[in-house]
């Protein structure tokens, strides 16, 4: 029992600051991996996971025992990773290569028409991105957050289920969705062919 999250978490609860040294040494390559597979940037990746640390050490009186503390860690590790995005406002488009787990194979790249890298098809590649980035900017919040966890963050449905606390059905629905907004917004502007 000692050895658990919760029990440090709760003796850290109760002002042994040791116990709180002990749950960082115990997760911060893992925290930093995760961080690291989202910013990909080492650097960024070290200065974000001491953020991280820095929020379960101010939050930790919050946190229930319930056994899932390692959930609730990273669920604080993605947040810390969107809120850099967000105040960076370099927040990513969603990623055109990436297949999403619906009935349509075809991600958005295949979609749209073949980019050779002559200066005019660059242009209106550039063009192209401007109108992607205009489009996500546009969906409701909750359906642009589960494309980014999906399509930027490459996560599962599951793992968006959890940190968002919803049922996976609901995660699906959103990506579903606001994949559809983003395509009708690219069909009127003629960057996909309508069909």
């Amino acid at each position: 029992m000692q050895n658990t999250d919760d029990y440090l978490v709760q003796q850290f609860q109760n002002g042994d600051r040791d116990a709180f040294t002990h749950l960082v040494h115990r997760h911060k390559r893992d925290v930093f991996r995760f961080v690291l597979s989202k910013v990909k940037d080492a650097e960024l990746a070290s200065d974000l996971t001491q953020d991280v640390f820095v929020k379960v050490f101010k939050s930790a009186g919050l946190y229930q025992s319930t056994g899932k503390f390692r959930s609730w860690l990273f669920r604080m590790a993605q947040n810390t990773c969107i809120d850099h995005y967000r105040k960076q406002q370099k927040a990513s488009i969603l990623s055109l290569h990436k297949k999403i787990e619906t009935d349509d194979e075809l991600t958005l790249m295949d979609q749209v028409e073949d980019e050779t890298s002559n200066p005019e098809k660059e242009l209106e590649f550039n063009e192209l991105q401007e109108v992607i980035e205009l489009a996500f900017d546009s969906l409701p919040e909750k359906q642009r957050t589960a494309l980014v966890l999906c399509q930027y963050h490459g996560m599962s449905y599951h793992e968006i289920a959890s940190i968002e606390k919803i049922p996976v059905g609901t995660v699906k629905s959103r990506i579903h969705n606001g994949l559809s907004k983003v395509r009708d917004i690219l069909k009127e502007n003629g960057l996909i062919e309508r069909g």
